[in-house]
């Protein structure tokens, strides 16, 4: 990933303070086509939702589910968060092909989108928006073209203690004690922790058994919030997309 269009792609929405002032934020011509050029930044897209879907199906069936999972590994370790986004874009733009009764605001398809602040969040957290088909379209164009590593030794036993560290929940445990745990295993900040148990849970890894729960008033869960420590994680879904590494 090329420093200097990074830099140009993050000031253009974050500063020391946090979220720039959206009225105000802007990139000048220079920089944003050199960003452009490297491929971090991008005109404002306009698609239909046949568009959408037709780009989202082409995706899934020709891009290895191999290169999704090595991406979501290897990112554990070298910290290319964006790399860690694939897994939930890739099940949840199969959830938009194959269920019927999803709204069109889920699809997020229409005119003059913002792909730039879509791919700041993609890269700085590892994505917000795992929900939104134009999300997992721009995730997975990018992912596509990326040269991904084998994981390693290293990599592959980072993700076994994430996963032991799930299934050492306790009855009851909400998502925020989880991921206060996961501080033990995983080196990172609170917010990239918080999307990393979206991901899992966007991939029903962190699946939950029940949704009749109590949920707080104020909070920023999404995939995670029915979650509770009883429900540990999906096993066969492991399998499923890691049992080629050993992890179960």
């Amino acid at each position: 990933m090329d420093k200097k269009a990074k830099d140009i792609l993050f000031r253009t929405y974050w500063t020391a303070k946090g979220w720039t002032d959206r009225d105000t934020r802007s990139t000048d011509r220079v920089s944003y086509e050199y960003a452009k050029e490297k491929g971090l930044m991008f005109d404002r897209l306009t698609i239909s939702k046949t568009e959408l879907v037709d780009q989202l199906h082409r995706l899934v069936t020709e891009i290895p589910r191999t290169k999704i999972t090595d991406a979501f590994l290897c990112s554990l370790t070298n910290k290319r968060l964006d790399w860690r986004s694939g897994l939930a874009s890739y099940v949840n733009a199969q959830r938009l092909l194959l269920e019927n009764d999803i709204s069109d605001d889920s699809f997020g398809h229409g005119e003059n989108i913002d792909l730039n602040v879509l791919n700041f969040e993609r890269i700085k957290w590892g994505g917000v928006r795992h929900y939104n088909g134009v999300y997992n379209l721009l995730d997975l164009q990018i992912l596509e073209k990326e040269i991904v590593t084998r994981p390693t030794k290293e990599t592959i036993q980072s993700f076994k203690s994430i996963l032991e560290t799930i299934e050492n929940s306790e009855i009851g445990e909400p998502p925020g004690k989880l991921r206060d745990r996961l501080k033990e295993v995983v080196k990172a900040s609170k917010s990239e922790l918080s999307t990393l148990m979206e991901i899992l849970a966007c991939a029903h890894i962190l699946k939950p058994l029940r949704f009749d729960r109590k949920v707080p008033g104020k909070h920023d869960w999404t995939f995670v919030l029915h979650w509770r420590g009883e429900d540990k994680y999906d096993k066969q879904t492991i399998r499923n997309y890691f049992g080629q590494y050993g992890i179960e």
